[in-house]
C-alpha cells in the first residue's frame, strides 16, 4: 500500500517529468480519490512546492538565485560604498545598491531581523535604524530619488551643506520614498 508521503513524492516526480497534470489525470495514476489527490495537492501546495490552478497542477517554477553583487530590487551592481543589508529572520539576506532599494526591500519584508547599511563618508556598515539620511541631494550616486546613509549627524549636515538634499531619520525617508513611488503611480 502507498503511504501518503510516498503518494506526494510520486506526484512531485510526475510533475517533474511533465511540468503539469490534471487532477483526474493524477486520480487515474494513484488509484485513489478525488479528495485524497486534493489533500496531498493541499500540502505540496503548502510546502510551496506545486500550484494548483483550476483542474490541475503545475510545479512552482524556482526564481533564480540571486546574485549577491547585484541588487535584489533593481538588480544593479553593488558597490561597497552604498550597500544596504536586510538579514531576515529565516536567515535569508537581501543585498541592495543603495539605501533607496535596501528600505524599499526592508518595507515590502515582513520578517526583517535587522537592516545594515554602509555610511556613505567613512565606508563602515551602520544600523539603518540609528543611520541618518540625505534625501535627493545634488549628488546622484545610485537610484532615484537619491538617499545617502551617515552615521553621524554632523557629516551629514557637512554633506548637506556641499551637496544640498533633506537630513531624515528612518521613519520619515520611508515616508518619503512611499510619497515619492505613489506621485509615480
Amino acid at each position: 500500500m502507498t503511504t501518503d508521503i510516498d503518494r506526494e513524492k510520486k506526484i512531485l516526480e510526475l510533475l517533474q517529468k511533465q511540468g503539469s497534470a490534471s487532477i483526474q489525470e493524477l486520480v487515474e495514476v494513484f488509484g485513489v480519490s478525488n479528495m485524497t489527490i486534493h489533500r496531498d495537492l493541499n500540502k505540496l501546495e503548502k510546502a510551496g512546492s506545486i500550484q494548483k490552478k483550476h483542474g490541475g497542477v503545475s510545479l512552482v517554477s524556482q526564481p533564480p538565485a540571486e546574485d549577491p553583487g547585484h541588487c535584489a530590487m533593481c538588480n544593479k551592481i553593488i558597490s561597497e560604498r552604498t550597500i544596504f543589508i536586510v538579514q531576515l529572520e529565516s536567515g535569508e539576506q537581501k543585498r541592495a545598491c543603495c539605501a533607496h532599494c535596501g528600505l524599499m526591500i526592508q518595507s515590502q519584508s515582513k520578517d526583517v531581523l535587522q537592516s545594515l547599511t554602509a555610511d556613505y563618508l567613512h565606508g563602515h556598515i551602520i544600523s539603518a535604524n540609528q543611520a541618518i539620511y540625505i534625501l535627493g541631494s545634488d549628488l546622484a550616486i545610485c537610484c532615484m530619488p537619491s538617499v545617502l546613509s551617515f552615521g553621524l549627524r554632523q557629516d551629514a549636515e557637512k554633506f548637506q551643506k556641499g551637496f544640498g538634499g533633506t537630513i531624515a531619520n528612518i521613519e520619515e525617508t520611508l515616508q518619503y520614498l512611499h510619497q515619492m513611488m505613489h506621485a509615480h503611480q
